[in-house]
C-alpha cells in the first residue's frame, strides 16, 4: 500500500478517499517514471534505416552519428556533396557494428517535390526495395530580420527551404508508407517515425525571426494535422473489411529546439537585429550533441511534441491548444503554471521592442 494511503482517517468519505486514490496512484505512476519501471523503448533503431535531411551538418549530422551508435542503417540527405562526403565518414565511425550497418548520402534539392520523390525511391532501392522506416526532416535554415528591411524573395525562399522542404519529404515519404500493402508478410512491419525539427518559435515568436517563424507555425501545424489524420491508416490496419492497409503503423512526431550552435547558427548571429539578442538572452544555445540526445531520448518514450530545455517546455506548454499531449496530467498542470508565468512575459517583451524604438528609432534608420 502506498505511503499517502496510510494517512487517511479511517471515516473518511467517499470523495475523500477517491481523490486520495487518485493522488496516491499519480505518485507511484509518477516515481515509476522517474526510476524508468515499466519504460519501453518506443523508438527501435538497430538493423532499421534512417533517413536524416539536412544531415550533413548540425544537428542532423548529431542525431545521424548517434542513431548509428544503436545499430541504425543510416541515409542523410543535404545539398552539397562534399558535406555530405565528410558527414557519411564520422557516421560510419560511430556505427555500433561497420561490417553489419550501411550507409549512405544523397544530394537533392529539397525545395522541389520532385526531388523528394526521388529521394525516398533512391533509398528504397539502395535498400534492397523496402522503404525507409525512419524519415527525420533537419532541412533548413534561418534568416532572420524585420518584416519590412526584408526582401519579399527572402520570406518566399524561407518558406520554401523551411516549410516546403519538410512538406515536400514527409509527402514523398507518407506516398509510399501508406500505400497498400503487397503481402501479408509485408503487413506486419514494425512502426514507422516521421519526425519533423520545429522551433519554440512556432509556440511564441520573437521580434526579428519574421522571416523564419511563420514557416515553423507551419510546420506544427502540419504536424498536428498528419498526427490526427494517419490514424485513419492506422486504423485500417485493424480493419476486417479492408484488405488494402498500409505496410506498418506510422507515428508522428516534431521536435522544438531553440537556439543550436553550429555553423547555420554562426551566420544567423551575423544577421540577427541586436534588440532580437536582447530579447532571447533566456535562450542558451545548446550543442547538436546535446539537441539529438534529448531527442532520441523522448522518441524512445515515444513523445509527440518534443522541446529540448527548460524555457522551451515551458513555452510549448503555454500554447498547446489542440496538439496531442505527451503526457495528460503533467502537460495540462505545466499549462497551468506556464499561463501565469507569461501574463508577465508577454508585456516584458512588448516593453523591450517598445524601449528599444524609443532609444534608437525605426530599424531602417539605423546600423544592425
Amino acid at each position: 500500500m502506498s505511503p499517502f494511503l496510510s494517512l487517511i482517517p479511517p471515516d473518511a468519505s467517499p470523495a475523500t478517499l477517491g481523490i486520495s486514490v487518485i493522488l496516491s496512484g499519480f505518485l507511484l505512476y509518477t516515481i515509476g517514471k522517474m526510476f524508468g519501471f515499466g519504460a519501453r523503448n518506443e523508438f527501435v533503431v538497430d538493423g532499421r534505416t534512417v533517413v536524416i535531411t539536412g544531415g550533413s551538418e548540425g544537428m542532423g549530422k548529431a542525431a545521424a552519428c548517434q542513431l548509428a551508435a544503436k545499430g541504425a542503417n543510416v541515409v542523410i540527405v543535404a545539398r552539397t556533396v562534399q558535406k555530405l562526403q565528410g558527414a557519411i565518414e564520422d557516421i560510419k565511425h560511430s556505427a555500433v557494428d561497420s561490417t553489419k550497418q550501411k550507409f549512405h548520402y544523397i544530394s537533392a534539392d529539397l525545395t522541389s517535390a520532385a526531388e523528394c520523390e526521388r529521394l525516398i525511391q533512391e533509398v528504397t532501392e539502395w535498400n534492397n526495395g523496402l522503404a525507409p522506416d525512419v524519415v527525420w526532416c533537419c532541412a533548413g535554415y534561418c534568416n532572420p530580420g524585420f518584416f519590412v528591411e526584408t526582401p519579399v524573395q527572402t520570406l518566399r525562399d524561407q518558406m520554401d527551404t523551411v516549410y516546403w522542404t519538410a512538406a515536400n519529404t514527409a509527402h514523398a515519404t507518407l506516398t509510399k508508407w501508406l500505400a497498400p500493402a503487397k503481402s501479408e508478410h509485408q503487413s506486419s512491419l514494425p512502426r514507422r517515425h516521421l519526425i519533423f525539427t520545429c522551433s519554440t518559435l512556432a509556440f511564441y515568436p520573437i521580434t526579428g525571426y519574421v522571416p523564419y517563424s511563420p514557416a515553423k507555425a507551419a510546420i506544427r501545424s502540419l504536424s498536428d494535422t498528419l498526427s490526427q489524420e494517419i490514424e485513419v491508416y492506422n486504423g485500417s490496419r485493424r480493419s476486417k473489411t479492408t484488405g488494402n492497409s498500409p505496410a506498418a503503423d506510422v507515428k508522428i512526431h516534431t521536435v522544438f529546439p531553440m537556439g543550436i550552435l553550429s555553423p547555420g547558427f554562426d551566420k544567423e548571429e551575423q544577421l540577427k537585429p541586436e534588440l532580437t539578442k536582447q530579447l532571447e538572452e533566456a535562450d542558451k544555445p545548446q550543442t547538436p550533441e546535446e539537441v539529438a540526445r534529448i531527442s532520441i531520448e523522448a522518441l524512445e518514450r515515444g513523445d509527440y511534441l518534443i522541446t529540448t530545455m527548460f524555457v522551451g517546455h515551458i513555452m510549448k506548454a503555454s500554447a498547446l491548444g489542440g496538439s496531442p499531449r505527451n503526457s495528460a496530467i503533467r502537460d495540462t498542470l505545466v499549462s497551468w503554471l506556464s499561463s501565469l508565468a507569461f501574463l508577465q512575459v508577454i508585456p516584458d517583451l512588448r516593453k523591450k521592442a517598445w524601449n528599444w524604438g524609443v532609444k534608437y528609432g525605426i530599424p531602417s534608420a539605423r546600423s544592425e
